[in-house]
């Protein structure tokens, strides 16, 4: 699954509520996944990514991936695949996170 754009009903992160939009599924952790969050609202964050292949990942509008807006979900607030990025695109995600994200 790592690298769809699925649809779904992200929650806020106070957990009061949720809204319709896309999310790029990072891991498949069974009946839950690990989940980015999709925007078009752009601003300059070491770990925002942009998506450059945006038409192809049947987005509506040039956007960018928030690594820094990370949900661990069940699979039941997915409404439906868009579609998935480009090569070049997971090697954005994949090299920000590895660069970011070290423990």
């Amino acid at each position: 699954m790592f690298g769809e754009i699925q649809l779904c009903r992200f929650p806020f992160t106070s957990g009061a509520g949720f809204k319709i939009r896309p999310a790029l599924v990072l891991f498949d952790l069974g009946q839950d996944a690990i989940i980015a969050r999709v925007t078009s609202v752009l601003r300059n964050s070491s770990l925002d990514v942009t998506v450059r292949d945006w038409q192809a990942a049947n987005l509506l509008k040039p956007s960018i991936v928030r690594l820094d807006r990370l949900v661990t979900a069940e699979k039941t607030i997915f409404i439906r695949r868009l579609g998935t990025l480009s090569s070049h695109d997971l090697e954005a995600v994949r090299t920000c996170w590895n660069q970011t994200m070290r423990l």
